[in-house]
Parts: C-alpha cells; sequence; structure tokens
C-alpha cells in the first residue's frame, strides 16, 4: 500500500513526536512550518525534508498535511490555507475535541478533511516519544482514501484505531478527560486529604500510586465491574456514613464530589449483583 508523504504545520510535542516516529516507520516528511522557526529547524535535522517559511509551502510540498497546532487555531489555519491547491491532497488535524467540520473551508477547496487524534496524555515530550507507539487513535475521514491514510499511520506506529462518528468528536475526548485529567484531580484531593493528617508527601506518593497501579492492573485483568472494590461492593453502611461525616467537617466541595461519584458507581454495584437501594438513601441524607 502507497504511503502519502507528509506535511507538519506546529513543530509542538504533538508535531515532533508523530513526525519523528512516522519517519522512523518509513514515512516521508517533506516539510515541516512551525511559528518558532528554530524548532521546524530542529525537527528536519532529525527526520529530513525542509524548514519552510510559510504553511501554505507544507501544502505545496506534501500528500497529507497534519495540522498538529493547538485546538483554539485550528480553523484559524485552515481558514489561511484555503487559496492553496488542494486538490488530491489531505488535511488532518489532531484536536481532541474538534471534528472534520473546522476544516470545512478545505474540503470546499478539494481536500480531504478528518483528523487524526492520539488517547495518550502528553505530559511531556520522552513520555511520548515512548507511549505513543501502541496507543489508540481516533480516526475521522470524510473519505476512503484519507480514512486509509490515517488508518496506515495508526497501524504504522503499532497502534489500533477507532472510527469516531461525525459530530461525537467532543463526547469522545470527554471520556478521555475524565478517565486521564480527572484521575489527577481525584489524586490531588486525596493526596490534599493525607497530608492532612500529617503524613509525609514521600510516604503519601507511594501509597497512593501503589493504590492507583493496582487498581489500573485490575482493570486490566479483570475489567468491569469485577475491578471495583471497597465499601459499596461490600454494602458497608457504617463506613460510608462514616466517609460523609469526615468530608462535611473537611470540605463540602469534597462531600458533593464524593456523593456524585457513589452516585454514578451504583450501576457498577449493581452489575456485580450486590445490592443498590441502601447506597441512594445514605448519600442523599441530610443533603
Amino acid at each position: 500500500m502507497s504511503r502519502p508523504s507528509l506535511g507538519i504545520i506546529g513543530a509542538g510535542n504533538v508535531g515532533t513526536a508523530l513526525a519523528l516516529l512516522l519517519s522512523r516507520a518509513g514515512y516521508e516528511v517533506r516539510a515541516v512550518f512551525s511559528r518558532t522557526e528554530s524548532r521546524a529547524q530542529r525537527l528536519v535535522e532529525a527526520v529530513g525534508g525542509q524548514a519552510v517559511t510559510s504553511a501554505a509551502a507544507v501544502v505545496e510540498a506534501a500528500d497529507l498535511i497534519l495540522l498538529t497546532v493547538p485546538d483554539d487555531v485550528v480553523a484559524a489555519v485552515a481558514l489561511s490555507l484555503q487559496d492553496s491547491e488542494w486538490s488530491g491532497k489531505g488535511a488532518a488535524h489532531t484536536a481532541g475535541a474538534l471534528d472534520a467540520a473546522c476544516l470545512d473551508v478545505l474540503a470546499a477547496r478539494g481536500a480531504m478533511t478528518g483528523s487524526f487524534h492520539p488517547a495518550f496524555p502528553f505530559a511531556g515530550f520522552e513520555t511520548a516519544l515512548a507511549g505513543l507507539p501502541r496507543s489508540v487513535f481516533a480516526v475521522e475521514a470524510r473519505t476512503v482514501e484519507l480514512q486509509r491514510w490515517l488508518i496506515g499511520m495508526a497501524e504504522a506506529l503499532s497502534g489500533r484505531w477507532l472510527a469516531v462518528p461525525a459530530g461525537q468528536k467532543a463526547l469522545y475526548h470527554c471520556a478521555l478527560v475524565i478517565a486521564s485529567n480527572y484521575l489527577v484531580t481525584l489524586y490531588a484531593l486525596a493526596e490534599r486529604m493525607l497530608q492532612s493528617l500529617g503524613a509525609e508527601h514521600e510516604i503519601v506518593s507511594q501509597a497512593l500510586n501503589a493504590l492507583v497501579q493496582a487498581t489500573v492492573d485490575n482493570l486490566r485483568e479483570q475489567g468491569i465491574p469485577q475491578a471495583l472494590t471497597g465499601p459499596l461492593t461490600r454494602a458497608d453502611v457504617g463506613t460510608v456514613r462514616a466517609h460523609l461525616n469526615a468530608l462535611a467537617a473537611y470540605d463540602r466541595d469534597a462531600l458533593m464530589l464524593y456523593r456524585l461519584l457513589a452516585q454514578v458507581t451504583v450501576p457498577l454495584v449493581a452489575q456485580r449483583g450486590l445490592p443498590t437501594e441502601w447506597i441512594d438513601a445514605l448519600i442523599h441524607q441530610e443533603e
């Protein structure tokens, strides 16, 4: 299967990691543009191609243009490229919550449009470089040819792909935010609660890291709902009541969050064939 030549617009962590990995997988990167010229230059020194002085020059040089720019400027970048020649070429952005509609101005000029989003947290470049291979990539394409190109990139990175229906990109991305970003939020809350007891940071980190890692391992090995543990699965009314009382004295926002989390956990408890009536009654008591 023939592969498209690639052009990169935006040489931040996402664009640089994808360009490096795809180049190693045998893709030809022909041109790179970045608002920071030195970034583009460093990238082409690693992957080949040219560091060009305009985004339009990237379109001229390559078959598939990856818009690896911040989400809020994708539409503006697309608008700036509407006068380029797009016949036979593809444009795909890497924004998480945006769908292909933000590239409609390019589709009107003949471009094959879509999106290619790695389901991976870009906390650091080296971490992304090591972890992106074997990840899942959300693929959205309005033509069969572009879909083939994007799936080919995912497979070249030893990854799998997830087709996102039109208009559903925001829901897809929201799921990732809940699983990844808000895990950090919950961890930070738990850390703050333990430190309020006078526990040393190193001890708190060791306790929470082991707990989170074991939970992830349980999810991987046992799946949902078997990986769920804790007082809700044991119908431990006394423990949950103690939690609610402790949080009422500690932080009202944390109390509200605990109640909401318990409420959305009820279906998982039910899937285990365990009683749930007591949960609703207790978490809403004296609310």
